[in-house]
């Protein structure tokens, strides 16, 4: 199959590309932060929300005797953020990375408002619909590899589920083994297999498999193996050794799930060769390999999918986050093997949902690839990244004492905060993170302890922005 994305941009144009979104626009802050209206409504916000969600403003206040109250966003353009006092700011975050191609893109706009004006809702998996065909064909399209046939959902946590379930149709065995640090989503089936926090698991355990292992990744902060070669090599062999050796006590796996690049677990980055390695001990052992890019996919790091970087196509490829230009659309795209394990329907249909391949998701998911194709925003995503490496770098030269090695690909970087002692300092981050947006910038830290910033703004952002956001930051650090 001809690949229907373009060739890397020629040398001339990188970061030459043109900002689709208009002018970049730096912060420009009328009230304190947060102002009296953001405050207003948050509070009347609290009477209704619940207070697990909400309240935990007043707790980070209690523990680290900074204020963490929120702000209310009105609306969004490109790389800025406008809050209900009329406060700008620069989102650094992408919203959750969500928002690569930008907020309010105006292709994703448009095919939002095309399809409005036709059709809002479908029939799932009885009666399809145009944008839902349409966008099953283009997902085989820029998909790698032999990945072309899609279970479509509405969240990150849903697609890792219909993953899981796909293996043990594949496989007939429901074991799966997962990685420390690692961040799938907090519905019960995509819980069992995330290890981000403790704290997220533990009330819920009797609801989780039992059959979950989960290993160490390599240069997860605390973990036994580092990112060095050698640390990636020896959890290759352990991957190995757990899998073929019956003394180990683990059996019945049937799914292995990594994150490329592990995201809300701090940006974590083990050398490009090794998932080439967790590829083959995959292949080796009869496991079904799960590549969780809802984070990474759709040129977060530089690349269409993170897996691209090591040559390596999984079995099946998870997506969301920055596929739908905004709306909660999510896809497990696998080859037609492992999909085919499913075997036709005979009656109801025993995976599905009530949204499937929403029309209004399908075209601005749509509108989100074509972006990302016309605007040549993945090539830039790479170029800004390395733009925004090369600043950042100068700060930690500037702040040897505060800021730990760099992390991440492309337009997710993680800068780590340390301590004394040189032990990561989570308590800092979030002071930062209050101090930033008291300036302006939208950020937030990552990290299984909280200390790195993580920066994963619209690919659509400028070299400006990028620069006032790292003069801002390097303010605070001093």
């Amino acid at each position: 199959m001809l690949d229907p994305r373009p060739s890397p941009e020629p040398p001339h144009r990188l970061g030459l590309l043109p900002a689709p979104m208009g002018p970049a626009l730096l912060p420009e802050l009328l009230t304190a932060v947060p102002g009296p209206a953001s405050v207003r409504e948050v509070e009347e916000l609290a009477l209704y929300e619940c207070p697990a969600i909400t309240a935990r403003r007043s707790r980070r206040k209690e523990e680290t005797g900074v204020p963490q109250d929120p702000i209310v966003w009105k609306r969004a353009e490109g790389a800025n953020v406008w809050d209900v006092d009329g406060n700008r700011y620069v989102d650094l975050t992408s919203a959750f990375a969500v928002m690569g191609v930008g907020h309010r893109h105006p292709r994703v706009v448009a095919a939002l408002e095309r399809q409005a004006s036709e059709l809002l809702h479908g029939m799932g998996d009885v009666f399809p619909t145009e944008p839902k065909i349409a966008l099953m064909r283009r997902l085989a399209e820029v998909a790698p590899g032999e990945l072309r046939q899609s279970i479509l959902a509405q969240s990150g946590a849903s697609a890792v589920e219909a993953a899981l379930k796909t293996a043990v149709m594949a496989t007939g065995r429901s074991g799966v083994i997962a990685f420390h640090g690692s961040y799938h989503g907090l519905s019960p089936g995509a819980l069992a297999v995330t290890a981000y926090k403790g704290s997220f698991r533990e009330p819920f355990k009797a609801q989780l498999n039992g059959q979950v292992v989960h290993v160490p990744y390599p240069g997860s902060d605390g973990g036994p193996f580092d990112g060095t070669d050698a640390g990636a090599t020896a959890s290759l062999d352990y991957l190995d050794y757990l899998l073929r050796s019956p003394a180990t006590g683990v059996e019945g796996i049937g799914a292995l799930i990594v994150e490329p690049v592990q995201g809300r677990g701090g940006e974590v980055t083990p050398p490009s060769w090794w998932l080439q390695g967790v590829r083959e001990v995959c292949t080796r052992h009869g496991v079904v390999m799960i590549a969780d890019e809802i984070y990474t996919g759709f040129g977060r790091t530089g690349r269409w999918f993170a897996c691209e970087r090591s040559g390596v196509v999984p079995d099946i490829l998870c997506v969301g986050k920055g596929m739908g230009g905004g709306f909660p659309i999510s896809a497990a795209i696998g080859t037609p093997e492992v999909m085919g394990a499913w075997g036709s329907s005979r009656g109801e249909s025993i995976h599905t949902s009530t949204f499937l391949g929403n029309p209004l998701g399908c075209a601005m998911a749509l509108g989100a690839i074509e972006a990302l194709v016309e605007d040549g925003l993945v090539t830039r995503a790479a170029t800004l990244g390395a733009y925004l490496r090369g600043k950042l770098e100068g700060l930690r030269r500037r702040h040897p004492e505060r800021v730990g090695p760099i992390r991440g690909l492309g337009m997710m970087l993680g800068l780590p905060l340390i301590g004394r002692g040189g032990h990561p300092d989570g308590a800092a981050a979030l002071e930062v993170m209050a101090a930033m947006l008291g300036r302006g910038f939208i950020i937030l830290p990552s990290g299984v302890v909280g200390h790195v910033l993580a920066f994963s703004p619209p690919f659509v952002i400028e070299r400006a922005q990028l620069d006032a956001a790292v003069d801002a930051l390097d303010a605070v650090l001093s």
